[in-house]
């Protein structure tokens, strides 16, 4: 199945990834032979990455990606067998909440067989006279199963990100823990993509699952400020000696707060 778009141009300048720097979002540049970012040249009509790179977005870091890239983002490119490049603003941003709630209230690491219950993953594609084409950008979606909404807490997002396939950038693979870059294009679903946890673990989620309850009970939700870059401080006064972790060991934009 091929594709009839070309790459969206890039219209990253340094001073973007600067910005987010200052931020505390993005990393500063300190590695002379192999820097945490580099803008491409404008000869790249397509992505062509240093060695030991990838190709990161500025959406997925407003939306929650860190540097380094954390476990769970990770465990998901791996498990669904897909690129950062495959994934879309949203979809880091799930995995974002899902994490800081994990980590921030629950008292775990981001759990698998929880993230599996309540999330599955969709191909997006382009379609033209009837015809599919995969996307070169953001051909994996993931999504908070319809049935299992009512198990999480509320968030709401982002319902355009128009224009956030022209923000890319190469990013350093600390480690070579993220899939390597290759343009890889989501072509088809694979059966697990929407597998749940498996049953023999069903019965084990459930203090996790009374957790998130009481969660929502308490009217906890996911905040973003992506205009102004800042993180929601409030937090549920329940809950005011809970730690609210984001995905990344930066400060980030995903926050809990009392709806």
């Amino acid at each position: 199945m091929a594709s009839d778009d070309a790459w969206p141009p890039c219209n990253v300048t340094r001073s973007a990834l600067e910005a987010r720097v200052k931020a505390g979002i993005l990393r500063p540049l300190k590695d002379v032979k192999l820097p945490e970012w580099v803008v491409p040249s404008v000869n790249d009509r397509e992505p062509n990455p240093p060695p030991g790179c990838v190709v990161c977005f500025l959406s997925f870091l407003d939306r929650g990606f860190g540097t380094p890239a954390g476990r769970l983002i990770r465990a998901i490119l791996h498990y669904y067998e897909v690129e950062l490049h495959n994934l879309n603003p949203n979809s880091v941003m799930h995995a974002a909440i899902f994490a800081t709630v994990c980590e921030g209230f629950l008292g775990v690491p981001p759990h698998s067989n929880l993230w599996l219950h309540l999330f599955k993953a969709e191909m997006s594609a382009h379609y033209v006279g009837g015809e599919k084409f995969p996307l070169r950008v953001g051909g994996c979606t993931l999504q908070l199963r319809q049935q299992r909404s009512s198990q999480h807490i509320w968030s709401a997002m982002t319902s355009s990100n128009r224009g956030w396939q022209n923000g890319w950038f190469y990013l350093r693979n600390d480690g070579g823990l993220l899939p390597a870059y290759t343009g890889k294009m989501v072509t088809g679903s694979p059966q697990k993509w929407v597998w749940g946890a498996p049953t023999e673990e069903q019965k084990r989620l459930a203090p996790l699952l009374a957790g998130l309850e009481k969660l929502r009970d308490a009217q906890v939700t996911a905040a973003t400020d992506m205009k102004n870059a800042r993180v929601e401080k409030t937090t549920h006064p329940d809950m005011k000696n809970s730690r609210v972790v984001p995905m990344r060991p930066e400060k980030g934009y995903i926050s809990l707060v009392r709806r």
